[in-house]
């Protein structure tokens, strides 16, 4: 199945601010040299990879309004299509502080709390928004107030109105996978062991994790492994994706979600299970060689891409 529209819903949407400093004291005043201000959010970020490569999407966020206009403003200059529900409270703002060791510090804020009345708005806009054939991407840990039931409401909602949801959040319970059935779950190896109960110390074993997930009437199983690469199953056949090493990592943070904006692309380019992990692998890997959270550049993916090896294991 094609599909026509993407959506990507952002419930928690975040402004990463990157602080570069010549020296990090404890306790002390330091100089900040330069610093990066990306708007992001995992659906966002998914949002900001596929607008990179021209594949049309509207970014729907629930955003809190005091502090949003900046945040916004980004999205206009990266043509990002929105659509914006304003909510009361601030917009979170992450900080990170990077020294020139490459050391990194990270302060995460909390997010604030949604109200029955911003779900009502939500549910409001998804219906005029959905169609028959649209994607849409339910990315992010929830914010406060938005408990297990409502999340799989809002997704079971999606799937109401005609839409088909993809996954890629810590808040997904095993229980909710099932009665979902997404048309893809990205969890990184922490979210898998989470997901299943249980740790997970052998290729098999992670094989296995896959399988139970698809089993469950997922249809494409994404597993993000860092540095070790992904594996993808779809319940019949298990493939493993080895990534070369990178000489200089610019930040590991929005790779997941490249790794996912870069599976839809390859759907959209109609491109087979094993090519498509295959695809994934590289732009989560050449995210890497960026700052920030900004979407990986072309010619990195192209060349990372050479670089993956797919077999199935």
């Amino acid at each position: 199945m094609l599909f026509d529209k993407i959506i990507t819903l952002s419930l928690n949407p975040v402004a990463d601010i990157t602080l570069y400093v010549d020296g990090f004291i404890m306790g002390s005043e330091n100089n900040v040299t330069s610093e990066l201000y990306d708007s992001a959010g995992k659906a966002v970020d998914v949002s900001r990879v596929l607008q990179s490569y021209e594949l049309a999407n509207t970014a729907l966020i629930v955003a809190g309004q005091e502090n949003s206009k900046r945040y916004f403003e980004r999205l206009n200059d990266e043509h990002v299509r929105t659509r914006v529900i304003l909510a009361p409270g601030r917009m979170r703002e992450n900080i990170s502080i990077v020294t020139p060791d490459g050391t990194f510090t990270r302060l995460i804020r909390k997010s604030p709390k949604i109200r029955q009345r911003t779900i009502d708005e939500l549910e409001t806009a998804l219906s005029e928004e959905i169609r028959p054939a649209t994607l849409v991407v339910v990315a992010g840990a929830m914010p406060e107030g938005v408990t297990d039931d409502i999340f799989c409401e809002i997704c079971m909602f999606i799937k109401d109105c005609g839409g088909t949801v993809a996954l890629d959040t810590r808040s997904a319970t095993l229980e909710n996978v099932a009665k979902i059935q997404p048309w893809v779950i990205k969890p990184n190896f922490e979210e898998l062991c989470m997901l299943v109960g249980r740790p997970l110390e052998s290729l098999e074993q992670i094989k296995a994790a896959v399988k139970q997930l698809a089993d469950l009437g997922v249809r494409h199983v994404l597993a993000s492994m860092g540095a070790e690469g992904m594996v993808y199953g779809d319940g019949k056949v298990t493939y493993k994706a080895d990534v070369p090493e990178l000489s200089e990592i610019k930040s590991t943070i929005g790779a997941g979600d490249a790794a996912l904006a870069g599976f839809i692309i390859a759907h959209d380019y109609k491109y087979d299970p094993k090519r498509s992990l295959q695809f994934a692998a590289a732009f989560g890997t050449a995210s890497c060689l960026v700052e920030g959270t900004n979407p990986p550049r072309r010619i990195s993916v192209a060349m990372v891409n050479n670089q993956v090896s797919v077999y199935e294991i």
